[in-house]
């Protein structure tokens, strides 16, 4: 009788384990900081970005934000570059504009 109580009660622990834990397992939303940015503005850079431009330079930008042969952007689910940040003006070059490689210049931490 003892062995069924101490079964029952350590499924139910684990039932409720396993209840909180799911409600728990989701990333929480991530805010969006261009929310208020006035239309035409340039977007801000999340506070994930911190430091991102002044380690990796605008190639770490071009390296999510950029387009490849594969895709544009190139990672998944980031905002792709606009065409007028590409040399002649075009993501088929596949090469950044000088005049836009300090990225930070523009896009500021938000």
């Amino acid at each position: 009788m003892r062995k069924h109580l101490v079964a029952g009660a350590l499924v139910v622990a684990m039932a409720f384990g396993t209840l909180a834990a799911a409600g728990c397992s989701g990333p929480a939303p991530a805010e969006d900081v261009n929310a208020n940015v006035p239309a035409g503005a340039p977007p801000l850079m999340p506070a994930t970005h911190q430091d991102r431009f002044e380690t990796l330079g605008a190639s770490g930008c071009y390296g999510c934000h950029g387009a490849s042969e594969r895709s544009n952007p190139m990672l998944n689910g980031s905002k792709a570059m606009p065409e007028d940040h590409y040399a002649n003006g075009s993501s088929q070059t596949l090469e950044l504009d000088p005049t836009h490689d300090q990225c930070n210049t523009c896009h500021v931490q938000g």
